[in-house]
């Protein structure tokens, strides 16, 4: 049996019923990254699959490793291009990098791939003119020029990853090249130092594209990409196709803007994130729902 309350009051101004209501919590419009809590309003996260993929991995490994290694420094600060010969890494073993990673846990792995010193890991058929000479030149500042000659570590990291079901990832930065003189994502305007070669904004920004096709493109599915310092406006729409196309499934670390599943750094390396945190917005302090990126 079903009973019906129908609860009606009496105004005492004037003897009018009228339909009590209870108060509703403001409710902001639905989107396709957010729910509306029907009881209290608070907006809730609607990642995509791919981003709840990733975050049920839980532990993942970045394996900095890069010339600068060489020179003990996280990276080449200033217009640094330390001497190609210094990568000799002659007993790389990335069957034992892996090992490890399984060892406590990880279930998946990044890979650098380029840092800021232009150092690229693994061979590139790349070529490019100088300016203003116009000289016709290849990307030798790469393994392939290096006392490693012949050797992928991209490859190698990729197929020990396999033999333990580990997903793989690499990092490339967009926005520095101390090699081509490039900060920021732009040529500067001064004087080459040691090791540095000329080159127009227009070849920079075709050199990455290129690049970022063939590690996209040579080493299977990618679980994720990274973008450590973001990308300029200039390449924003070319990577976003580049992206759709080779890897749509890929989460993009600093992806927001060309990649549906992007994933945001928290704002410090302290390991302690900001509640509530969205991967949407560019700000450090746990995003914003209401950003269009």
């Amino acid at each position: 049996m079903f009973l019906l309350l129908l609860l009606l009051l009496v105004s005492k101004c004037d003897g009018h019923l009228f339909r009590y209501q209870r108060r509703q919590p403001y409710a902001p419009p639905p989107s396709d990254r957010y729910r509306v809590s029907p009881k209290t309003g608070v907006r809730i996260a609607l990642p995509t699959p791919e981003q709840l993929q990733w975050q049920a991995q839980e532990i993942g490994v970045l394996i900095h490793f890069n010339i600068a290694t060489y020179i003990n420094n996280d990276g080449c600060s200033g217009q640094s291009v330390p001497n190609i010969s210094l990568f000799n890494p002659y007993l790389l073993n990335t069957d034992n990098w892996v090992q490890t990673m399984v060892d406590f846990g990880a279930k998946y792995a990044v890979l650098v791939a380029k840092h800021a010193c232009g150092f690229h890991m693994a061979p590139t058929d790349v070529k490019f003119p100088l300016s203003p000479s116009g000289q016709m030149i290849p990307y030798n500042y790469s393994i392939n020029y290096s006392p490693m000659k012949g050797v992928d570590v991209l490859d190698n990291f990729v197929k020990s990853c396999e033999k333990k079901q580990i997903r793989t990832g690499f990092y490339y930065t967009v926005v520095d090249n101390n090699w081509l003189n490039v900060e920021n994502g732009l040529v500067q305007n001064r004087t080459l130092q040691p090791g540095q070669v000329n080159i127009t904004q227009e070849t920079y920004d075709n050199i990455v594209l290129q690049q970022l096709r063939e590690i996209w493109s040579r080493y299977g599915i990618l679980d994720e990409i990274w973008f450590d310092g973001g990308y300029t406006s200039t390449l924003k729409n070319p990577i976003t196709t580049l992206l759709a196309n080779l890897q749509p499934q890929a989460v993009a670390f600093n992806g927001y803007g060309v990649s549906p599943n992007p994933v945001r750094w928290i704002g410090t390396e302290m390991g302690v994130a900001p509640d509530p945190n969205w991967s949407t917005g560019i700000t450090n302090d746990g995003g914003d729902p209401n950003s269009p990126i």
